[in-house]
């Protein structure tokens, strides 16, 4: 039954999504149990990442990497673990990085990412690719360390 909703609740939100032809875009909320990983996450060293994949009934899968030489390196290993729990857990949504360091950068990825795949049909791989490009960016222009509100 749990499969069931699942599938009932995507087919309701891509339909949705697909119908609208607005700027708003699906930001899905971070789960209350979730909360304690992003706590330990929080506490650790710097060139850190974390990234998050939610499915619309609120399952979900994650991985974070921290003190690594670059944030490259930390999101490229955190979207390692993160589809790999994916893999193991059935989550269907895409991988999202939700912090940057001490910057939470949720929404802004999946917005950037719901523009790029209006522009070009992207590949989940190619999204999960461009944001570690974004952490890349983010940390050449300094922005990464700054904490959030």
């Amino acid at each position: 039954m749990k499969v069931f909703a699942k599938i009932s609740t995507s087919f309701a939100l891509l339909a949705l999504v697909a119908g609208c032809a607005s700027d708003s875009v699906y930001v899905p909320k971070i789960p209350p149990h979730a909360q304690s990983k992003l706590l330990d996450y929080f506490e650790q060293p710097d060139n850190k990442v974390f990234v998050i994949a939610i499915d619309p009934g609120g399952d979900y899968a994650f991985g974070y990497d921290y003190g690594k030489a670059t944030l490259k390196e930390a999101a490229k290993v955190a979207v390692e673990k993160c589809d790999a729990s994916r893999e193991a857990c059935g989550i269907i949504a895409k991988p999202y990085i939700y912090a940057i360091n001490n910057k939470v950068v949720y929404e802004e990825m999946i917005r950037k990412a719901n523009q790029a795949e209006q522009k070009a049909d992207m590949e989940p791989t190619v999204g999960a690719q461009a944001q570690i490009d974004e952490a890349t960016r983010q940390e050449a222009a300094g922005e990464a360390g700054q904490p959030t509100e």
